[in-house]
């Protein structure tokens, strides 16, 4: 216990958001003085000699920062957007073909404050009186008119009261649109690199958002919400593999972590962007403007080194690592720069031929890869559903929304503290139990401040749950398909997302037993895949299987073990090792 707390003082001196976990990882990796057997080996070696946060992976982070920061805008924008407005029936025998939403005469015209559809029926139809003598107070008409109190978001300007589900289905369109944009960002980003696919779809989101701006009516706007989706929701899942692929096994986690808090500074931003551009047009070209200057990242980030190895761009790879090594004013051994040009073994040439057979050809993963489904589509929903309807809590919307964005940086820094220390497979299950447990409690709760506590308590559990799913799918599949395999758990973890704009339409009862359910079960379903702490990203098929092979390894230090092909490598480290 001494030597522990020496070692995270030590730390905390230097880098205060490494864990006591992320000391004894970096220990080992240091201490690793195996041979190298293969070019996979000596490339993460080299990653390990070119030391944990330098100058360079600092340059990296806060280029990627931004862009997190925005995607969270582009996400959520149609929270704001598609907001409802509220409104009233235009009573024509009174105020004609215009009138003001505060009028306080057309109010005793109305049956009731919460009967917003209806109205009094007039007693002639070409009349033009305001006096309630002249309606039947026994009779009332549907609305075919309304006056809204502003004309900030599309619910006004596009004339959506008593259609509700117009309104809710803007969030469904958008989703919808995300399985194809996760399969074009899979397949660009392993075909033809991380740093292609992040350029590409940076521009599209840009120029796509503006023109949804220009949209005059609803079934545009909605085709170029889709649009806009499919083909620029993207950039953001090349940025976070980029991010994963950059880290050293002891920091992937605080790097993943990044991601979550510009997701949540970003919409905390958003928010405020929000409260100060109301007008949804304006508000649009206000947050997709700078998204036109992220192509400009091409000429300003590195391509992958461990894309470039896996795709067999050996000498792009070792160019990576020297310029990574200049940066950070470090030396990387000649002999590992040698080890990495080494040749492709047979296996290797295999996997590379057609990597997806393989993974669909081993039950280990596929079985991985159904949980993985499951839980996406768990916290898809749960995440989405709870961010939709905390606009609708009392209280001012911005700031409700901002205080939920702010669970996304809370979360976050629990994620560093809690992945490393406790591992990815039991805070997760702890995470998702929390949120079914608290989404489901308000029920029995009568006191008000109590089930808004409660309700942001399930933000940051499901936030938590969410953005640590991201880090473990990662580390589940090998690199060669990893792109393409968290697109495609991503993709049918959509299903989630895609149905969470709807629930506004269901009771709060009804959503919160949903909520509970899909977070227990996920609870439960997480529990089957194996623990990935420490080990190293495996490059392919095998390496990911071996990750599971060994249920007790042998008593070693802890961090990367030995080369590739030591199963160890991939293996669990037993709690007396802790």
């Amino acid at each position: 216990m001494t030597a522990v707390n020496d070692s995270e003082m030590d730390i905390n001196r230097s880098q205060s958001f490494i864990s006591t976990s992320d000391v004894l990882s970096r220990k080992s990796e240091l201490k690793d003085e195996e041979s190298c057997n293969s070019p996979e080996d000596a490339l993460e070696k080299a990653v390990l000699q070119l030391g944990p946060f330098g100058i360079y992976q600092r340059y990296v982070l806060f280029l990627l920062f931004i862009p997190n920061m925005l995607s969270a805008m582009y996400s959520l924008n149609y929270v704001f957007v598609a907001d409802q407005v509220a409104f009233r029936c235009l009573v024509k025998e009174c105020e004609g073909q215009g009138g003001y939403f505060a009028n306080k005469t057309i109010q005793d015209l109305l049956p009731t404050p919460n009967e917003t559809c209806h109205r009094y029926q007039a007693v002639q139809a070409d009349q033009i009186s305001c006096d309630i003598k002249d309606y039947y107070l026994n009779k009332t008409i549907k609305c075919n008119d309304f006056v809204y109190e502003t004309m900030n978001s599309i619910y006004a300007e596009f004339s959506m009261a008593c259609k509700e589900w117009q309104r809710t289905l803007v969030g469904t369109i958008r989703n919808s649109a995300l399985p194809l944009a996760l399969v074009l960002t899979g397949y660009i980003s392993d075909r033809y690199g991380r740093r292609t696919a992040f350029c590409i779809f940076a521009a599209c989101a840009g120029v796509l958002g503006i023109i949804k701006s220009f949209m005059p009516n609803y079934s545009a706007y909605l085709t170029m919400e889709f649009l806009e989706a499919a083909l620029g929701y993207g950039f953001n899942s090349a940025v976070y593999v980029m991010i994963v692929e950059l880290a050293r096994p002891s920091l992937r986690v605080a790097f993943a972590c990044v991601t979550g808090i510009g997701y949540g500074l970003g919409g905390m931003l958003f928010a405020l962007i929000a409260s100060q551009v109301p007008y949804w047009r304006n508000l649009l070209r206000a947050i997709h403007t700078p998204a036109l200057f992220l192509p400009l990242y091409w000429f300003l980030l590195d391509e992958s080194a461990r894309w470039l190895h896996a795709t067999n761009k050996k000498d792009r790879s070792i160019k990576v690592i020297k310029k990574a090594a200049r940066w950070n004013k470090v030396i990387v051994d000649e002999d590992l720069i040698n080890s990495i040009k080494g040749e492709t073994g047979a296996d290797e040439v295999k996997n590379k031929n057609n990597p997806w057979l393989n993974l669909l050809k081993s039950k280990i993963l596929m079985l991985r890869f159904c949980i993985c489904c499951w839980c996406w589509i768990s916290v898809t929903f749960v995440y989405y559903g709870l961010t939709i309807n905390s606009v609708s809590m009392s209280g001012d919307k911005y700031v409700n929304f901002a205080l939920s964005m702010f669970m996304e940086i809370v979360a976050s820094l629990l994620i560093m503290m809690a992945l490393e220390r406790f591992g990815r497979k039991q805070s997760i299950f702890v995470a998702f139990l929390v949120c079914g447990i608290t989404c489901v409690t308000p029920f029995f709760i009568s006191h008000s401040n109590t089930k808004t506590a409660l309700f942001f308590v399930g933000k940051l559990s499901i936030t938590f749950a969410f953005n640590s799913l991201y880090v473990f799918t990662a580390e589940l599949f090998p690199t060669e398909v990893r792109s393409s395999a968290m697109a495609a758990v991503s993709l049918i973890g959509r299903v989630g997302s895609l149905v969470a704009p709807q629930t506004p339409l269901l009771s709060e009862f009804i959503q919160a037993l949903l909520y509970g359910i899909s977070s227990i079960s996920a609870a439960l379903l997480v529990l089957l895949a194996p623990e990935t702490r420490r080990a190293a990203l495996p490059q392919h098929v095998q390496h990911a299987e071996q990750m599971h092979a060994l249920a007790h390894p042998p008593n070693r230090s802890l961090g990367i073990r030995g080369s590739f092909n030591d199963p160890s490598r991939y293996s669990l480290p037993t709690t007396s090792q802790l």
